[in-house]
This record gives structure tokens, sequence and C-alpha cells, in this order.
């Protein structure tokens, strides 16, 4: 046997040996009922926060606030978006530097429990999925879709790159994975599901799978080979549930609230924590594993904040204070406190937390001018001519604001009308602002007088925040996403230039001269004798974002609750700083200061906002049986259903007419309608006007009659809670033409809890109007 031959034999039997020499040990086991790591029980106590909403600079100071309160893991998200926001382009650098957040944290005596999603909630903007998944308009999101699914395990693959060596099998602290996020609450497909469980195996994570739902949900959201874990459940019920899909344990609460998000518009949350004290204390001394969401919540830098819709469009602010423990700026809250005393006693005996760190240093700087300005066009650089206006997404733009420039060239006074405005939008004519509209008010038309043409049309539009929660996360494209009607003509002729300012280096805009009344940029300095952290004061400005030499500091609106930005001390400089505001409305304000404390509890005056007034009835609609085109019964499904006529009919009004729903409050509600021609192509709805509705929900638009045709299935008309009524409820509608129909289309909202989900509804159709009974 040769010397080759030889080698070759001896490396045949050595292999085994260095495999099983090499092999991962398994450290962590879900054993009898508890979580035991290197063969000792163990109780998780851990606390939710995240690397991307924390400055890298102080990603140690706040795990040792994490340790010093107790506990002994960190649970953090993993935002897709934060890795890959364009296709293929992956970046685990600086503040993306996951893996060293997770090397840091086992510095520190800390597990880790990863949730990488793909899809994470987290009132992130689109729940941490990439904005480019929605240039692919047919692609269903969150499902089996095939090339969905290839783009999830892309992402999976990369992190598994980065931090599959970091589990505990592997010598690190990375304790175990979860799969996808509270699915539960979405949809039942289990083949989904354990396509992704399949995926986080793949990429190298050696440890324990789990998953995390409500209590009524964890039916649809637990997959075989993870285990599964609460949200938001409290008492005897932790055992109950999970006894049912795995019995004995271990039990965990994946997501225990001590508080609550912000919402643009609305105070401030917080919550005493005497409630959320007790429970803590109930469950640490019933062996019950937890997890904190939020311990630290931090801030939503750049433009990173998401959106719900539950009662209308409502996007969540820059500060993610969350009333945590710990606060938005590392500061100790009272609850931070109160955990800490009950937490030590549930620690092992002998046990010494290290000394709870003083609150960061702050510092302030007196009220300064900001007296040089940019115009808003200084930040332009690719400007794309189009026939029809586009999307953010698909001119590849993911975040910040996009500009539209066309000309009206016929004189009058009428309507201008953007279809699906997402999501805030300044109108200017000839160079002045002449309206604003807010998505959250379901604005998207304002009366104009337009004395000479042509006029130059511009409207420059925010994106606000992506959706993160519920079906409209499927709906999440931004900017104008439908058309511009001048009246019945739909403009053309359309520059569009994306303008995602977070990304600009705002510094090297031409300043110059102060410009006034119009979206533009104004630069300052303040100086700072000794750094600290600091909190810039923008209450007397409108609408915008700012930087502080050149860090996106995120937006500001004067409505509130946040008055204030946060500007971490790493980012300041002992001397001179700089400070760029772009000012969207234009209050007329140039000056700010930087105060010691944050204002995150104070509303300021909300100028889109309308008190709703109902409609005057003069009467009720006469609806005769011989006008009955349909009788249907709509099924307790979120999808589209169809309703045949049993003969096409022609008709220019026609009245849905609620005859019961499955909910016992007498309420009506659906989210959208459409009619099919006798082709069966959908009738344009661009004309249609509500002309009567027994019942709707005015109260900031939210359910008003209009949402059953505006295209966007997140609003819906519903019934006015407060009226005393029954069903039946009617809304006629006049389509302005005469169409020969065949179908009828109809969408209710998400959730079984909703109000007024309605069951059996009559159709009635006329060429000519209703007549009305005074």
């Amino acid at each position: 046997m040769n010397k080759r031959k030889l080698c070759q034999a001896l490396l045949g039997l050595l292999m085994p040996l260095l495999f099983l020499a090499c092999s991962p040990k398994e450290r962590i086991k879900l054993d009898g009922g508890t979580f035991n790591i290197d063969g000792k029980d163990v109780q998780l106590i851990c606390g939710e926060m995240h690397y991307a909403r924390i400055p890298h600079e102080y990603w140690r100071d706040r795990l040792k606030r994490a340790r010093a309160m107790g506990l002994n893991t960190i649970s953090v998200y993993v935002f897709w978006n934060f890795h890959e926001s364009q296709p293929g382009e992956f970046d685990f650098s600086g503040q993306a530097d996951v893996a060293e957040f997770v090397r840091l944290a086992q510095e520190e005596d800390l597990y880790v429990i990863l949730r990488p999603g793909p899809y994470a909630c987290a009132e992130w903007d689109f729940g941490g999925y990439p904005s480019w998944l929605l240039k692919e308009k047919d692609m269903v999101y969150r499902s089996k879709d095939a090339r969905f699914l290839e783009y999830c395990e892309r992402y999976i693959k990369a992190l598994g790159k980065q931090l599959a060596p970091l589990t505990i099998n592997n010598g690190g602290n990375i304790l175990m994975v979860q799969v996808e996020n509270e699915y539960g609450s979405y949809a039942a497909d289990k083949e989904y599901l354990a396509a992704l469980r399949d995926m986080i195996k793949d990429a190298g994570f050696n440890v324990p799978l789990f998953t995390c739902d409500g209590g009524g949900q964890v039916e649809a959201g637990h997959i075989d080979g993870a285990l599964p874990t609460l949200n938001g459940v409290f008492s005897e019920d932790i055992f109950k549930i999970i006894d049912k899909y795995h019995p004995g344990g271990p039990y965990f609460v994946a997501e225990f609230y001590p508080a609550w998000f912000d919402v643009w518009g609305q105070h401030h949350s917080t919550v005493d924590y005497k409630r959320p004290a007790e429970q803590l204390d109930w469950m640490l001394g019933r062996g019950v594993s937890i997890s904190m969401y939020m311990f630290h919540g931090g801030t939503n830098f750049w433009y990173m904040n998401g959106a719900n819709t539950a009662g209308g469009y409502r996007p969540q602010p820059t500060s993610y204070d969350y009333d945590a423990p710990l606060g938005e700026w590392g500061n100790s809250y009272p609850k931070y406190h109160v955990f800490r005393e009950i937490i030590q006693k549930y620690l092992p005996e002998g046990t010494v937390l290290p000394e709870v760190p003083a609150d960061n240093p702050t510092t302030t700087f007196a009220a300064i001018e900001l007296k040089e300005s940019a115009p808003l066009k200084s930040a332009f650089h690719q400007t794309t001519q189009s026939e029809n206006v586009l999307s953010m997404e698909d001119l590849g733009v993911d975040f910040g604001y996009i500009h539209y420039q066309t000309s009206i060239n016929k004189a009058g006074k009428q309507k201008l009308i953007i279809q699906d405005l997402r999501d805030y939008a300044v109108v200017l004519v000839n160079g002045k602002q002449v309206a604003s509209l807010d998505r959250r008010y379901n604005q998207n038309n304002v009366m104009l007088d337009i004395p000479q043409a042509p006029a130059v049309l511009e409207i420059l539009v925010e994106n606000t925040g992506r959706v993160n929660y519920g079906p409209d996360i499927q709906f999440n494209r931004k900017g104008i996403t439908n058309q511009v009607l001048w009246g019945d003509e739909k403009l053309t002729g359309w520059s569009i230039t994306p303008l995602p300012l977070y990304k600009e280096k705002v510094s090297e805009l031409n300043f110059g001269e102060s410009v006034h009344g119009v979206p533009a940029f104004h630069k300052g300095v303040f100086s700072l004798q000794k750094k600290g952290d600091c909190f810039v004061d923008m209450s007397q400005w409108g609408k915008g974002a700012v930087w502080v030499n050149g860090k996106s500091l995120g937006r500001f609106w004067n409505i509130g609750p946040q008055q204030t930005l946060y500007v971490p001390a790493p980012w300041l400089k002992e001397g001179e700083n700089e400070i760029i505001v772009f000012e969207m409305e234009d209050t007329g304000n140039r000056t700010l200061q930087g105060l010691d404390r944050p204002i995150l509890d104070s509303l300021g005056v909300d100028k889109n906002y309308q008190q709703g007034q109902r409609r005057i009835v003069q009467g009720t609609p006469i609806l005769e049986k011989g006008d009955i085109a349909l009788k249907a019964t709509v099924q307790e499904s979120n999808d589209w259903q169809q309703f045949e006529f049993p003969v096409a009919t022609t008709l220019r009004h026609f009245c849905i007419e609620t005859l019961s729903s499955y909910t016992d409050d007498n309420q009506a509600c659906i989210s959208e309608v459409e009619l099919l021609d006798d082709k069966g192509q959908a009738i344009d709805k661009t004309k249609w006007e509500v002309v009567y509705v027994s019942s709707e929900l005015s109260d900031k638009n939210l359910g008003v009659g209009e949402n059953l045709y505006d295209g966007d299935v997140s609003s819906f008309w519903h019934t006015d809670w407060a009226a005393a009524s029954a069903h039946p409820h009617q809304i006629i509608i006049d389509m302005k033409e005469i169409y020969k129909v065949s179908a009828l289309r109809m969408k209710v909202r998400e959730g079984s809890f909703l109000s007024g989900k309605v069951k059996d509804i009559q159709l009635y159709t006329r060429p000519q109007f209703f007549l009305f009974r005074q």
C-alpha cells in the first residue's frame, strides 16, 4: 500500500472520531417540564430589547442594566429589512452587527432568545419585511407562496452564517429560536410554518425552536417540533393552555406586557407598575418562565416605525419608550426597581445582583435659531418621467418621501382627488402650499380653485409607516398608489422624485437664505461644553425629520404625544454640533433647544382633524321587493366573496341592505364592495357617490359610507355605535352611469372578535333613483 492510500485509509478511520470530538454538545434540553441548561433547571427571566432600536455605542450599557435588574436572558427580534434593504445585499455591520450584540450579551452573563421572524410585528415598519417584496404585486407575503419562501430562505441562510455559531450548543449563548411570530392571529397554514421551521434548522440553529401566540391562537399557530409559548396570558390559563399541546411544560410566557406602545395623536401609553408587578410575582413564584415585552423599548431612529389599522390607520411615533422598566434613553423607571425586588426573591440562594448603574448623564443647549435653508428640490437626485403615478416601491424606494409634479391644464374650481394616498400629503399649486391630506382621517381630496391654466401641481407624500400587523400587511405600498383626478379628469405626465432622506447626506445640501411657507431644510449650530444624552424640543415645529451631526434622529410631529427627539451622547461633540430639520408643515418657527428630559406626553393641535358630521337624512328609502336583484349569505371568511346575480341587471343605483350579522351587536360592517359588469370586469368606482346611509361611524371618518368603495380594504363602512339601531341597515350608492351588472364582490374585516360581521344581505337595484318616504 502506497503512502497516499495509507493516509486515506487512516483518515477514513479517524473521521468518525473527529466528528464525535467536534460535534456540538447538547447543553440545553426541554426536560421534565423545565429548561435544563448544562444539567441545571433554569427559570428564564427574560426581557425584550432590540439592537436596531439602541445606539450601537450603548449596547453594552443597556445589557448591563438588564443584568442588574435580575434578567438572565435577553429576547431579541431580528428585522429582515434592517439587514437586506435591497434584494440580495446583506448588511451585518455597525448598527446591524447582530452577532456582536449577541456576543456582548454573553460577556454580560446573559442568554439570548432569538426571534428572526421572518415576520416580527414589533411596531416596526412592515413587521420587519423588506419593502422590495412589495414590488411583486401578485406575491402573497406571510404564506407558502414559492417566491416568498425563496426570499425567506435566502435571508435565514444569511442569518445562520452570522448567528448559528453562537448557539449554546456551539459554545455561544443563544438558547432558543422562534419560528415566525404570532402566526395564529393571522392564519393557520401548517405547511408554511413547517417550511420556516425547516429553514431555521437547515441554517444551523441546533437549539430548541418555539412559537408564541395568544391563548386562543395556539391551535393555529403552533407547529410540531417547536415548543408552544404564550403571549399576554396570565393565571392558571398558562398551564391549561400549554398542557393541551405540550403536557407538563415548560411554561413560558414569551410576551408578558408591563406596558404598551404609543400612537401619533394619542396620549403616551403608561401602565402603573402595581398590577404588572403582581403578575410577575405570581408567575415567577409558580415556576413560569417569562419575557417582558418590552424591558427596554428604545427608539425608532431613521423611519423604522410601523403602523396599525385597527380603528383606522394609526402610525407609531419615533419614540419606542413603551413605558418599559428601562426608558427610551436607558433611564430606570420605578417599574424597573420594583421588578428588580421581585426577581431577587426568586433567584438562587446567595445570588447577588450587580448594582444598578446610575442613569447616564444628560445635557442641554440653549435656544438657537436655524437661519440657513435649503429648498426641497436641492435634495432631488433622480427624477423619473411617467405617464401615470408610480409608488415608492415601483421606484425601488423603501422609506422617506416622494415628490410628484405635473400640470393642471384646465382652470376652474373642483376637487383634486388623490386615490389611495399613503400616507400624508402636502399639496402645492404654483409653488404655494394649498392643502394637507392625512390618511389617518381617510382624507384623499381637496377643493381647489385654479383661476388660470396651466398650473403647476406638486404633491409631496410621506411614508408615515407601513402596517405591521394583521391582513393589511398585504397592502403596504407607499406614495400615491392609484391615480390623481382633477374633477373627472385623470392627471398624467408626471415627474416623480423619491426622497429617501434617511440616506441623504443632508449636510451637503445647498443652504442659503431662509425659506418659508413650503417644505424645506433648515440648518443651525449649537454648542456643548460637555457631552450627554439630550432631547431636541420640536414642539413649536410642524411635521418632519431631524439630523444631528449627520445622524438621523427620526420623525417629529407636533400632534404629539412625543415632542422631543432623543440624541444619544455618543452622537454629540464637545463644541459645535450641526442640526438640520426637514420641515414638511412649516409653522414659521425657526428656533429650538435641547432639554435634559424628554417630552413624551404632550398633544398638540391636529390641523387635519375635522369633526365628523352625520349626513342629513331626509326621510327613508322606499325599498320594493321587485327591486331585489340578489339575496346572499356572507360567509365568515376574510377572503373576497363573489355573489352572482340570477340574471344580469341594468342599474345605476344600488342599495345594500344588511339583514343580520354573526355578532350580537346589531351592527353592520363591510370593508369593500365591487360590482362586475356582464363581461366579469370590475366596474370603475372613481365616480361613485353615497346617496344615503342609515347609519355610519363618522367620527374621524373611521366608518363612513365612502369607505365601502375607496379601494382600501383596511377601511370600512361601520354603523354608528352610539345610535340605538338594529338590522336592517342600508346604504345607497349612485354609480353616476348605467351598467349591466352580473355579480357583487364583497370583503369583510379580519378577526372573529370584530363587530358587525355581516351575514345575510339583500341588494336592491334601480336604473333610476330610489324614492324616499319623508
